[in-house]
């Protein structure tokens, strides 16, 4: 008896882990907020804008920094010249996606983006 209900608490517990009870997308957001970067927090937001509206502030924030720090990588191509900005490659990638889902962004920083930074 006592092995039947091992097997069943092990097929319980491995149709839970396939069904996932994953996190509602607040809790996401504040984990990200405490673990991740400002752009993976950024990402999540923009992706799950409508799930969370009461978690406008913080988006705007986190958004917020952001832009900050885009500026603050082109405005670098100012000072350089001629020669193009260099962006650590993980860093790059994160604002890339996230100007590929702020669409508002995409359009304001996206080909100043490809034509003055590599990613290294």
């Amino acid at each position: 008896m006592k092995k039947c209900l091992k097997f069943y608490i092990s097929i319980l517990i491995i149709l839970l882990n396939q069904f996932g009870c994953k996190p509602s997308p607040t809790k996401q957001l504040d984990q990200l907020l405490e673990e991740g970067t400002i752009f993976q927090s950024a990402i999540f937001c923009e992706k799950n804008k409508s799930l969370l509206s009461e978690r406008e502030t913080e988006c705007a924030e986190v958004t917020k920094k952001v832009k900050l720090e885009i500026d603050s990588i082109i405005s670098r191509k100012l000072d350089l010249g001629i020669a193009p900005v260099i962006v650590e490659k993980n860093k790059g990638a994160e604002i890339e996606e996230f100007l590929k889902v702020h669409t508002q962004m995409g359009i304001r920083y996206w080909e100043i983006w490809k034509s003055n930074v590599i990613l290294e």
